[in-house]
């Protein structure tokens, strides 16, 4: 698959009791564009982010992918739209720890058809190999984080997405393993034409992006080159 182009307009989050978490926001990002959100602890950033992929419930506005908006799309709509064309690489890894590598980074065959189950699971065993994960009966809760994080990426591209998500990839990790992390993460994304956004507070991991946009107070303020 190629990546998917995304335009937002208006964009605004609300949280529980109406608290307002992220004011209308605006922009656009092409088709296999890698694009970083930057700013503070708590300025909105992974809001921003989780409402690209359709998980915030409380969104107005617009947040079209590919020409679907997915703001107008009911709870089971939008999961459809995230099993078909998006990757997640959450902060926290989120990975199985009873699994070995291959079967967290094949998780998506439990709720694919399966018509879909063998090419995924070839695909996330090609990607651990990649990725420096040989074939391994080991369960992941013996792994480092950077061999977790490796995994997650692996998982997160199995299903072939349009669009690679990613909150703060590198924040768990040493200087050396954020930066093979980061080299890893980037040359999947463009040698396949992903479209890839980034929140990160890893200068290492903007610089290599295409450009940044930056949020503070809920705000996105203005975009600036990484």
């Amino acid at each position: 698959m190629a990546g998917l182009s995304l335009d937002v307009s208006g964009l605004s989050v609300t949280g529980s009791g109406g608290r307002v978490l992220l004011q209308p926001a605006s922009f656009q990002v092409r088709a296999g564009e890698a694009v970083g959100i930057l700013g503070p602890s708590g300025a909105g950033k992974s809001t921003l982010l989780y409402a690209l992929a359709g998980l915030q419930p409380k969104v107005t506005g617009v947040i079209n992918w590919g020409g679907q908006d997915i703001a107008c799309l009911s709870d089971a709509e939008r999961a459809r739209f995230r099993r078909n064309h998006v990757g997640m690489v959450f902060q926290d890894f989120l990975l199985f720890e009873e699994l070995t590598a291959l079967g967290n980074a094949a998780l998506t065959t439990a709720f694919s058809p399966r018509k879909d189950l063998a090419p995924i699971r070839s695909r996330a065993a090609a990607l651990l190999e990649r990725l420096g994960l040989p074939h391994s009966k080991r369960n992941v809760d013996s792994f480092s984080g950077g061999e977790r994080q490796r995994v997650a990426i692996a998982r997160a591209l199995a299903n072939d997405p349009d669009i690679i998500l990613a909150d703060e990839p590198t924040a768990s990790l040493d200087r050396a393993a954020a930066d093979r992390l980061i080299g890893d993460l980037i040359t999947l994304a463009r040698s396949e034409g992903k479209t890839l956004i980034a929140v990160s507070h890893d200068r290492h991991l903007l610089d290599r992006m295409d450009r940044s946009l930056q949020v503070a107070d809920g705000q996105l303020v203005e975009p600036s080159h990484a």
